[in-house]
């Protein structure tokens, strides 16, 4: 008798977990949330940085001249992510050297809540320098932002070029 229940007790556990292998499901990535399509006219390499990009932080791209590229994320945080573009100051008109400072910060910043990502600070917010709108002493060029879709957290277009060259 002994037997016997050890026998279906051991049949029952055997059964019962049918011992197959699993399949593993592959985990998608949450849409993205923000992006921002940035054209690089400065006539140098244009560095990126993005704190939050899909599934990963801090994605850096250095954009080609003449290049166009598109920030993602995907953040669902209210602190959400933040956008910077780094140009690199010109060569000076007399092309002996490179201008003051050696780059520029542009910054844009983005936060997720209600189901919509939202521009919490814009590029002008942030200060982004040295342009024609904010520049500071010591600061001997400028690089300037045109916009299409301004202010859209999915479909905004930046294009950065050199507005001017230092003296020397």
């Amino acid at each position: 008798m002994k037997k016997l229940l050890v026998l279906l007790v051991s049949m029952f556990l055997f059964v019962g977990c049918k011992n197959e292998s699993k399949k593993i499901e592959k985990v998608e990535s949450d849409p993205v949330t923000v992006q921002l399509t940035v054209v690089n006219n400065t006539g140098k390499e244009l560095p990126t940085h993005a704190t939050w990009g899909i599934d990963v932080k801090d994605v850096k791209y250095t954009i080609p001249v003449g290049e166009t590229y598109v920030m993602k994320s995907n953040t669902h945080s209210a602190s959400g992510t933040v956008f910077i573009i780094q140009p690199q100051s010109p060569e000076n008109k007399e092309g002996t050297g490179v201008c003051d400072p050696s780059n520029g910060d542009a910054q844009q910043t983005y936060g997720y809540w209600s189901n919509a990502a939202h521009i919490t600070c814009d590029f002008d917010c942030n200060k982004s320098n040295p342009t024609p709108e904010t520049h500071y002493e010591g600061q001997h060029w400028q690089f300037k932002m045109d916009f299409e879709n301004k202010g859209n957290p999915m479909t905004e277009k930046v294009t950065f070029s050199i507005a001017e060259q230092c003296d020397n």
